[in-house]
């Protein structure tokens, strides 16, 4: 029986929330997820586009390989968090997607699976 005198509201957008640490030879990067699952999803597809599509030409050109690591980096940790990941690899768009891939895969795409299935409920 529900409480008549309880008069609270509880509220919630169902962000996925994490943190990252990246060491790679001594030096430490910390990133945070703090992201909205719809976004997130819908921004991983048009990424996952984006490299299907530049993965597919023979000779990708460079900025369009540095212009997707962003997008995905900016996808899963913001603008700001993916610039500096970028930074970090210094502009190697292929360790920034290898970085974010193996996160996803490891386990962003749980966090994702679980927060969408309480969207459902």
């Amino acid at each position: 029986m529900k409480n008549p005198f309880k008069r609270s509201y509880n509220i919630t957008l169902n962000k996925v929330h994490d943190t990252v640490k990246i060491i790679e030879s001594g030096d430490t990067l910390t990133l945070v997820v703090n992201a909205d699952p719809v976004r997130m999803v819908a921004g991983l597809n048009k990424t996952q586009k984006k490299l299907q599509e530049i993965t597919q030409t023979e000779n990708p050109d460079q900025k369009d390989m540095n212009d997707a690591a962003e997008l995905f980096a900016r996808v899963i940790f913001g603008a700001e968090q993916a610039r500096k990941l970028m930074e970090f690899y210094n502009e190697d768009a292929a360790s920034v997607i290898n970085v974010c891939g193996n996160y996803f895969r490891q386990r962003l795409g749980d966090k994702l699976s679980k927060v969408q299935k309480k969207m459902k409920l």
